[in-house]
């Protein structure tokens, strides 16, 4: 359930009135001293993406007026819900990006957890310690910036695509670079090469193509849904930087066939995390235009779907340079 909150100049308040009359919802106004209106609505969450596209498309929010949309924990009616708002799968694209843009975009905060989960990976696959590996796994923001891309993927003109590949750009490079540092400085020598980073190099499991795959179907559910990327769950399976700190360490060995081995496994997990964010998003019908036209939601769904295809096209390929360097085919 949500609540969303609607304030809009009172010679606007009739916009606000038509939608809900149209869609036959319950609503409460409240005048403000600065001459606005406060709507409170409360729907169903599965109604606020398509009730959120038609105020925008009225020019709430954009034009005129502020839209905030407030999560409800528990809400008991007597009533029946009589509304004729369309049911979503997903939730509004506002939502989604308000849970992931701010932290998959670059910053002091996404530095920091960037250089401390490349640390913990690196020392971690140095003592052979799972433990320490899942808890880089945990404090790593990766995943943000390559679901920010495939969003920007999808919505093109927003500007997302490129903030979410610079932050991704970034941070793989300092992941690797700080790998690398952590090797030259402790000294590591072929003899401590570990079974957790041989796991992720040179004799990678096969599995790992399958687990790249799902990792990036269960993040694209839990963000159309509107959830935090923060979920410890979703974290660990869409891990990206053990095998970007592993880069690092093999190049501080100077082992560049290991280097290159989990270069290979990094790309496949990135891109296998991207088509099937965009393919999810595509499945769950997230809107596109927000008060656009309908030409120019027709032309979006086309180019996003061909893009996606496009990604999934490049993972298959990567995924069969993957197995022939595992000597599977």
């Amino acid at each position: 359930m949500k609540e969303l909150r609607i304030e809009v100049p009172m010679d606007r308040q009739d916009t606000i009135e038509d939608v809900t009359n149209d869609f036959k919802l319950i609503w409460s106004r409240m005048e403000l001293n600065d001459a606005r209106y406060l709507y409170i609505i409360k729907v169903e969450d599965s109604y606020t993406n398509n009730l959120l596209h038609e105020l925008k498309s009225r020019g709430v929010g954009d034009l005129f007026g502020s839209i905030s949309i407030v999560p409800m924990s528990l809400f008991i009616d007597s009533g029946k819900d009589q509304s004729t708002v369309g049911k979503s799968a997903a939730a509004n694209v506002e939502e989604i990006l308000a849970n992931i843009e701010r932290s998959a975009v670059l910053s002091v905060e996404y530095i920091t957890l960037v250089i401390l989960s490349a640390a913990l990976a690196a020392f971690g696959l140095m003592s052979n310690s799972i433990v320490i590996i899942i808890g880089s796994m945990i404090v790593a923001p990766l995943l943000g910036p390559v679901a920010l891309t495939s969003i920007g993927v999808l919505f093109p003109g927003r500007g997302l695509l490129r903030k979410g590949m610079i932050a991704e750009v970034v941070g793989i490079g300092s992941t690797v670079a700080v790998g690398l540092a952590v090797g030259l400085i402790t000294g590591i020598k072929e003899i401590d090469i570990t079974e957790q980073m041989i796991e992720r190099a040179t004799e990678a499991d096969p599995y790992n193509i399958v687990f790249a795959m799902l990792s990036g179907i269960a993040a694209g559910v839990i963000i159309s849904k509107g959830q935090s990327l923060s979920m410890v769950g979703v974290a660990i399976a869409a891990s990206l930087a053990p095998p970007a700190a592993n880069i690092g360490l093999y190049l501080a060995l100077f082992q560049f066939e290991g280097a290159a081995a989990a270069t290979l496994l990094l790309l496949m997990n990135i891109v296998a995390i991207n088509a099937s964010c965009s393919l999810m998003f595509i499945i769950f019908e997230l809107p596109r235009t927000a008060g656009k036209s309908k030409r120019y939601a027709s032309r979006t769904s086309r180019n996003s779907k061909i893009l996606t295809s496009f990604a999934i096209i490049t993972f298959i390929y990567l995924s069969y340079l993957y197995l022939i360097w595992l000597d599977v085919i």
